[in-house]
Formats: C-alpha cells, sequence, structure tokens
C-alpha cells in the first residue's frame, strides 16, 4: 500500500420518508436516472443501464452508470472521471435494510477498491435514516480531500436526499 492512501468516507441523515419506501427505490438498481438531481447534480450522470445477462433481484447484479465527462467542474481534467463506471450490488440484506456494493475497476482519479454500503434505519412511520459508508484506495498524490468530498456529496444529494425527493414528490403527486 505504499503507493496508495486508504480513504474512508460517510454521511448520514434523517429524512421524512417511510424506510420501506427508500428500500424500495434503493434496490431499482438500474434507476439512478429517477432520483439523482437534475439541477446542481453532483454528477454529471446520461444514462444507467444494467449490464447485459443481470437482473434486479439477481446477485450480484451491476449497473453502468455513464457520464458526461465535458460537464465536469471547471478546472478539471475530463481525464479524470471515466465515462463508465460499472457499481456491482454484491450483498442485500432486507430484514436489516443493508446493501454491499463496489465499483469495478478504476473511479475518479485513479480510484480502486471502492466498497460501499448503504443501511436504512427505521426512526417511525415517515422517518429514516439512511448512512452510507464506503472505503476506497487513492494512488499517492491524488486529491484524496477532493474526491472524499466528491464522493460524500454524492451519498448527501444524491442517494440520501435524492431519493428523498423522489418519493416526498410521489406522495404530494399522488
Amino acid at each position: 500500500m505504499a503507493n496508495y492512501q486508504r480513504i474512508r468516507t460517510q454521511h448520514s441523515a434523517e429524512i421524512p420518508v417511510a424506510a420501506a419506501d427508500y428500500w424500495k427505490v434503493l434496490l431499482d438498481w438500474a434507476a439512478i436516472p429517477d432520483w439523482m438531481p437534475k439541477e446542481n447534480a453532483p454528477v454529471p450522470l446520461v444514462k444507467v443501464e444494467l449490464e447485459p445477462g443481470h437482473r434486479l433481484g439477481k446477485l450480484p447484479c451491476t449497473r453502468n452508470c455513464y457520464f458526461d465527462t465535458s460537464k465536469l467542474p471547471p478546472g478539471l481534467d475530463p481525464s479524470v472521471l471515466p465515462s463508465c463506471i460499472p457499481e456491482t450490488l454484491l450483498h442485500v440484506d432486507d430484514e436489516a435494510r443493508l446493501i454491499y456494493y463496489n465499483m469495478e475497476g478504476s473511479g475518479p482519479f485513479g480510484m480502486r477498491n471502492y466498497l460501499a454500503t448503504t443501511a436504512v434505519d427505521e426512526l417511525g412511520p415517515h422517518r429514516t435514516r439512511v448512512t452510507c459508508a464506503g472505503r476506497f484506495d487513492l494512488p499517492q498524490g491524488a486529491p484524496a480531500d477532493l474526491v472524499k468530498g466528491f464522493i460524500e456529496g454524492v451519498y448527501e444529494h444524491g442517494i440520501i436526499h435524492g431519493i428523498s425527493a423522489l418519493l416526498q414528490r410521489r406522495s404530494r403527486d399522488g
């Protein structure tokens, strides 16, 4: 590990939606475009599709996330983000509402060995705590704080609050 630095990330928040509803959306593995914010998106996502031969409810299940690397924040070289990042759902515990997934290959800035969990805890009828955590390795010299902040931004604005906002819209719109 002398040439890499190990990074840990985590973000947790309480949201005003039912845990069972949140869980159902989270497990729709290719449905990121339904809940990822369109304005001020944490990532320039273009499309998501399941790997050929993979299907919901059967593990492992890989989704391919495609990005528009021309829409990165100013000052970031498009070569730092692959145009496609495969994420594989490895484990689902319906009773504990916990998933494990990983990112295949290399990610932004040479990130590798990304392994993440998302836990969905029911606090009340319409109160849920969602906790996203991950760990990954970055080459020495890569901007660790930038990559960590990027991942935690995806957790907060995408996974946690993006799914919550989708469920709140659905509830409001009937």
